[in-house]
């Protein structure tokens, strides 16, 4: 996805991830991170369009929600999923928020 298509500001970061859903266990750590999703390096690849559910924790504060992967990356370098937020509470809003707002 190139910079242009991007409409929230986006922020590196590197946060434990454990998660998944109904029979999806993803464990890995996020690299990059806005208030619409993340990018999530795991080796544990899972297809686009798929539900996840989402807990981890910022300096700002625990963030819980559900995303849907919406592309995949099969690496070299690196594997992961980039995941886009479809619920989000608000107090996991302000917290992501306030993360990148402090960068």
């Amino acid at each position: 996805m190139t910079g242009l298509r991007r409409k929230s500001r986006r922020i590196g970061c590197n946060v434990s991830f454990l998660g998944g859903g109904a029979a999806t266990n993803l464990s890995g750590r996020i690299t990059d991170l806005s208030g619409t999703g993340l990018f999530l390096i795991t080796n544990r690849l899972i297809p686009v369009g798929k539900q996840v559910h989402l807990e981890f924790e910022l300096r700002t504060g625990k963030v819980e929600a559900v995303g849907e992967v919406r592309w995949v990356d099969k690496g070299p370098p690196v594997a992961g999923l980039g995941i886009r937020f479809l619920r989000l509470s608000a107090a996991s809003a302000r917290a992501i928020d306030e993360a990148v707002a402090a960068c």
